[in-house]
């Protein structure tokens, strides 16, 4: 393989060539129509619904006092997701390790990255189609299965990872995914694939999510440091080793914006304990194990896991 500077100029011409095909998007004002809603009863859950499949992807921000409309100019809020906003191409790591989380199937990320090889007119001895390797004297690339509908690309040379290698291949790959992100996501909808879903009743509930146990952590491991960076929920401390984090977290029902309900309700985050363990068929189980008072009660518990659950989606 060459080195990492040598590989920048095909980067920033593929990325010169796609920056067209990119779409910010627009946001549709929906004003008028905002200012004219009425109420309605709240809708009745079938019993057995999960928390995370029944969540608000765009949720209406909660107003602190009642609308009254003082004149004709008026602007809607704008949404806010709770669902976390991906790159198409995001680092990971492990321990030692570093890989290359891709949002799309291996199907898709394979073929660029034979393509990425081609250009590169790099001296491949093995090209394996089935495992989707390519093996060169300076090292091996290899696409996997990642969480849900995504890939892990790897490129190692005697199990340590080469940082020029993967720096190339993700200027590479973004450039060649621009649009991809949005149809991945619309794919996995229709398809009504999740990458974790909750599992067991009171007392006994977790995630089962479709990834080996290390590749689960690790997700967790970028999303936490990520999202919990926050009074209500913060991510204190994580192992490795023994596939744990330490969090606080103050459940979305107990969380008060106003001055009144904060001093009347206790709004100290719940300290737990997250562990990530193997499970059957190449699955791992997330487990909450509250820790100290106050408790997470079985409530703050599915909240939690819900909320880990979109942060997985």
């Amino acid at each position: 393989m060459k080195a990492a500077t040598n590989w920048m100029p095909l980067v920033a011409a593929v990325a010169l060539a796609m920056a067209g095909c990119s779409s910010g998007g627009y946001y549709d004002d929906r004003s008028e129509a905002y200012s004219q809603a009425k109420s309605a009863e709240p809708l009745i859950l079938p019993a057995g619904s999960q928390l995370y499949e029944t969540r608000d992807a765009m949720p209406v921000p909660k107003a602190n006092r009642p609308y009254r409309k003082v004149d004709d100019e008026f602007t809607a809020p704008r949404p806010q997701p709770s669902v976390a906003e991906r790159d198409y191409v995001e680092r990971r790591s492990m321990g030692d390790a570093r890989w290359l989380a891709v949002n799309d199937p291996p199907d898709v990320v394979w073929p660029r990255v034979v393509e990425f090889g081609e250009r590169q007119r790099l001296s491949v001895t093995d090209r394996d189609d089935m495992a989707r390797r390519l093996t060169t004297p300076e090292g091996v690339i290899a696409v996997s299965d990642g969480l849900g509908a995504t890939s892990e690309v790897r490129c190692e040379q005697n199990t340590s990872a080469l940082d020029g290698c993967l720096n190339a291949l993700a200027g590479y790959l973004n450039a060649r995914g621009q649009t991809a992100m949005a149809s991945n996501l619309s794919r996995r909808e229709a398809s009504g694939a999740a990458a974790a879903r909750l599992v067991g009743g009171e007392g006994d509930r977790a995630l089962l999510i479709d990834a080996d146990a290390e590749q689960a952590w690790a997700e967790l491991s970028h999303l936490l440091e990520r999202d919990f960076d926050q009074p209500e929920q913060q991510l204190l401390d994580q192992d490795a080793a023994g596939g744990d984090f330490q969090i606080a977290y103050l459940p979305l029902a107990e969380r008060h914006t106003g001055m009144i309900d904060r001093l009347f309700s206790d709004q100290t985050p719940r300290r737990a304990r997250l562990n990530v363990v193997p499970a059957a068929e190449g699955q791992a189980r997330l487990t909450v194990t509250s820790v100290g008072e106050p408790a997470l009660d079985d409530a703050g518990v599915r909240d939690l896991l819900g909320r880990l659950s979109s942060l997985l989606r």
